[in-house]
């Protein structure tokens, strides 16, 4: 054990005690209870500050690695990618989506959640802008993406050409919560990434860097990015 502290979970809505078993916290200083990691903590006390009322709206989260919010939003729906299965269909309660053609009507949702996601996805522009036709006006998109602090410009790690997968980079996969094959990392996001997440979606974004280990949150990696979908905050990117 590498320290531990007495704390309060977003995730449990309790005190908890919070463990770090490594010094890797971001994968590693978990919640004794929930066994939370402190990105996901990070983006509920974030969804709780910004939109108190999300127990009583529509959410939809992309591959989602716990199942907090569905336990808790009776209009909350979740989606995966499954190779095998056509978008929009629904296989032993589990719908596939890709982030990049969604399936869903235009304005759907209030907030859209992908945690972890984007860094998977081929064409992060198409799928941010797919997000953004989904949400309703007023809407928001809370996510995570690791965002390297010595990348100045972000890289694409792979690319599809003609159904097959072409690699720049060495190939590294993270884990995925339906697939014991993992999940291709496709893209480095650097120092650049708020810049081409406005450009990709069309509106302005936030980025929230949360570190209070009294919410066993703490570690790298720990932006939280918003993305509100509002005539107001449209960037008039023509790019």
């Amino acid at each position: 054990m590498f320290f531990e502290n007495n704390g309060y979970c977003p995730i449990c809505e309790a005190p908890v005690l919070f463990v770090a078993e490594q010094a890797w916290l971001r994968d590693y200083y978990l919640c004794s209870v929930c066994h939370s990691i402190p990105r996901q903590r990070a983006l509920v006390y974030l969804l709780n500050m910004l939109r108190p009322d999300w127990k009583s709206i529509n959410i939809h989260e992309s591959s989602p690695s716990i199942l907090f919010l569905k336990n808790h939003c009776p209009s909350y729906s979740f989606s995966y990618f499954i190779d095998d299965l056509n978008p929009g269909a629904v296989r032993d309660g589990i719908r596939c989506e890709n982030l990049e053609q969604l399936t869903f009507l235009d304005e759907t949702f209030d907030i859209f959640i992908t945690q972890d996601v984007l860094e998977h996805v081929f064409a992060p522009d198409q799928a941010l802008a797919e997000i953004s036709r989904v949400l309703r006006f007023g809407g928001m998109h809370i996510f995570t993406a690791p965002r390297h602090k010595d990348l100045l410009l972000s890289r694409q790690r792979a690319r599809v050409e003609n159904g097959h997968v072409i690699h720049m980079l060495e190939a590294i996969y993270h884990g995925n919560p339906i697939s014991s094959k993992g999940s291709l990392v496709t893209w480095d996001y650097g120092l650049d990434f708020v810049v081409l997440a406005e450009r990709w979606s069309g509106y302005q974004t936030s980025v929230y860097v949360l570190h209070d280990r009294r919410f066993g949150i703490d570690g790298e990696f720990m932006d939280v990015f918003v993305t509100v979908k509002d005539k107001k905050n449209q960037t008039f990117c023509s790019e």
